[in-house]
């Protein structure tokens, strides 16, 4: 008979718990440690392509460096000078040009007679420097008066000059009388302040038509 003797002491229970739970914890350290290399991995490429993206922007802003730097050594010279002088040309008549419709509207407005309403509006600008504005204008009013009025008050605004009186019309009109029409064109010089302009009181006046 053969007698086996174990002198190893017994397991206790908390070993037996601490065992049982040793694989769960390696396998979850395992995955934690998985997910932590695959977000390291994932922010190194980020990071390489962030580097190379600042790489072209470099190179291309340099690129641009140098092309504007060829664009000014080329407009430098005497052959693009006039081309310059006449594409600033262009862009100051675009700039006065906004801003001279508003202002003149309010300038022809400034010098209408209560009777008369500005009908049309066209402002030309010059062709060359040293032109000035041409404007066509349209207005109706009651009664040739008025239209005298407007006439008399054009030509001695500061702003308007050689003024042409291009048609006249007549029209009965039931409910309102007489209505006149009337275009004209003149030189415009906007360089009185608007706010020194002041209209004619519209006067009665026998037999005396604008012949101009």
């Amino acid at each position: 008979m053969k007698i086996t003797i174990n002198l190893s002491p017994a397991a206790s229970i908390r070993d037996r718990y601490a065992l049982s739970w040793a694989l769960p914890a390696t396998l979850v350290g395992l995955a934690v440690l998985i997910l932590l290399c695959r977000s390291s991995v994932q922010e190194y490429r980020g990071y390489l392509e962030n580097r190379n993206n600042l790489a072209g922007l470099q190179k291309r802003a340099e690129d641009l460096k140098g092309q504007e730097a060829t664009i000014r050594s080329k407009l430098g010279q005497p052959a693009f000078h006039d081309v310059i002088g006449r594409a600033k040309f262009v862009n100051n008549l675009i700039d006065q040009r906004q801003l001279s419709v508003t202002e003149l509207t309010a300038r022809i407005a400034g010098l209408l007679p209560e009777s008369a309403h500005l009908t049309g509006l066209a402002l030309t600008s010059p062709r060359k420097p040293g032109d000035d504005y041409m404007v066509r204008m349209g207005i109706t009013a009651k009664g040739e008066d008025a239209v005298e009025t407007f006439i008399n008050d054009l030509e001695d605004s500061p702003d308007f000059q050689d003024v042409s009186i291009i048609n006249q019309g007549f029209q009965e009109e039931s409910s309102q009388g007489q209505q006149v029409s009337l275009i004209c064109t003149a030189r415009y010089l906007p360089k009185a302040d608007i706010t020194t302009e002041k209209p004619s009181v519209e006067e009665p006046t026998t037999n005396h038509k604008p012949n101009r």
